[in-house]
């Protein structure tokens, strides 16, 4: 018998342990298709994330850094009433939501698509195949996923950010899944839907547009109501046992050629750059302050009007630095008496010494049906009359001039030489604030900010308190202006 057909004991051993390590990776990987709750190992951010007892928590990351992961986990652990421990890091969750009944949750994704490629794949590696309820599975007509039927009774709901607000606003729920950021006025529909039960809310998203989430979500966090965990693309390179999920190489390649801006939002998960925001100067610590009106200084109102929308009315005065401070707000519907009345009101009580009223020319000058006269006819007409003169609504100027009185260098300490022209009071306008905030176009004509030609579209839908801003502005006011008209000059020289 020749040597290689001799028996080999160590050979034949190996073979058998080389044998017994394919079954036994092919039960692990069963095993994790079947129960991906049990072995599923957060990275550091998403254990943080998953131990919060905030009730809302804000998972805020770059690409790729594990937030539609955790979310899933999050979602399929509390439906299935499973909440696994690490024997050496202890429990996975927080105790502070626990639940032990049949639960009605919802996913808010962006759009169907997304939820195709990215949500169903994950939720479905964590939710257990034998929750599901027979038949439990319905979609869109397309084919999209659109509910989730549990054995136990339990239910999840799968929305996009582009169906039609009623869809929010007509279920309630126990629990909230929205990945990537959605509309303001569906997000606080969903938390309509959550208030009778308390629900909890789990938001995954990396920050690239929908700018009212840092100022209401972000900037609010308190660690016990609302908790945000920052995350880093690099800190998804390993799990804690060190098993490589994505290439730290890989991600170098990815972020070598990337504008700063953008590297800051898709590794670092940082608001830097949101996409289409027309305001990045403006910061609320730097440009809103508090204050007493001084007279006799100066008094400017700009007045954007509306017949289907609520009229934008505001006031603001200069010092002697030639500083706007935009000090009182109107934000109301009615007719132009109404209107009228409400402004000589508001400027009686305030102390306001008037230097001129600018009005958006294109609504002003428009002929009113009612009466045939221009809205700017009417305003002045006795009793009561209001003087109004069209300002300059050159819109691409009148925003660079908004950036430049916005503008201050953050690098550098504040101090006479290095201050904005532009401030708001912190608590009496909060609507052209928001405005000013929150103002953007629907996206950049190319493919990143470094194109700096923005689409003309705005996606904001009320833009009245960032026009009014703008008027303002294209005046270029100063404390002795020698255009600037008194209130004495207006009554003489106003348009009857």
């Amino acid at each position: 018998m020749t040597d290689e057909l001799a028996f080999d004991p160590e050979r034949e051993s190996l073979r058998q342990a080389l044998y017994d390590l394919e079954v036994h990776e092919q039960e692990v990987a069963r095993r994790r298709r079947q129960q991906g709750l049990n072995y599923f190992i957060p990275n550091p951010p998403q254990s943080k994330a998953l131990r919060s007892p905030a009730r809302t928590v804000a998972y805020v990351g770059g690409n790729r850094s594990g937030k539609s992961s955790c979310g899933a986990y999050w979602l399929a652990c509390h439906l299935t009433h499973n909440y696994p421990k690490c024997d050496c890091h202890g429990e996975w969750f927080s105790m502070a939501y626990r639940f032990n009944r049949p639960l009605k949750a919802v996913i808010v994704a962006t759009e169907f698509p997304i939820i195709e490629r990215t949500i169903e794949p994950k939720l479905m590696s964590q939710l257990p195949k034998d929750w599901i309820a027979d038949n439990g599975i319905k979609r869109t007509p397309q084919g999209y996923l659109r509910r989730v039927l549990g054995k136990d009774g339990g239910l999840i709901d799968v929305l996009t950010n582009e169906m039609d607000q009623m869809a929010f606003e007509s279920a309630d729920w126990d629990l909230a899944w929205i990945d990537e950021p959605m509309s303001r006025g569906k997000y606080f529909a969903v938390n309509r839907g959550l208030l009778d039960r308390g629900g909890p809310k789990f938001l995954s998203f990396t920050p690239l547009i929908e700018p009212w989430m840092k100022e209401e979500i972000v900037d609010r966090a308190d660690g016990k109501h609302i908790d945000v965990i920052q995350a880093d693309t690099y800190e998804n390179t390993a799990d804690i046992h060190g098993n490589a999920i994505l290439s730290r190489e890989h991600i170098e390649e990815f972020e070598r050629d990337m504008p700063e801006d953008l590297r800051q939002t898709r590794i670092h998960g940082r608001f830097f750059h949101l996409r289409g925001i027309v305001y990045m100067e403006y910061s609320s610590p730097i440009h809103e302050r508090d204050w007493a009106y001084q007279y006799p200084d100066p008094v400017i109102c700009a007045l954007d009007p509306h017949d289907r929308q609520p009229h934008h009315v505001i006031w603001a005065w200069l010092n002697r630095l030639d500083h706007i401070h935009v000090d009182r707000e109107l934000v109301m519907n009615g007719t132009v008496q109404e209107l009228k009345k409400a402004i000589l009101w508001t400027e009686q009580q305030a102390g306001y010494r008037i230097r001129m009223r600018l009005i958006d020319p294109n609504f002003g000058r428009r002929p009113l049906i009612s009466t045939g006269r221009t809205l700017v006819e009417d305003l002045a007409r006795p009793p009561f009359p209001v003087r109004f003169f069209e300002a300059n609504d050159d819109k691409t100027t009148g925003i660079l001039k908004v950036k430049e009185y916005l503008h201050y260098n953050s690098k550098l300490p504040l101090g006479l030489t290095n201050m904005p022209r532009l401030y708001f009071h912190q608590t009496r306008v909060p609507k052209t604030i928001h405005s000013i905030r929150n103002y953007q176009y629907e996206e950049w004509k190319g493919q990143s900010k470094d194109e700096k030609d923005p689409k003309e579209k705005d996606k904001q839908k009320d833009t009245h308190g960032a026009d009014v801003i703008r008027y303002l502005s294209m005046m270029n006011p100063t404390f002795d202006s020698p255009f600037a008209l008194s209130e004495k000059t207006q009554l003489e020289e106003a348009p009857y």
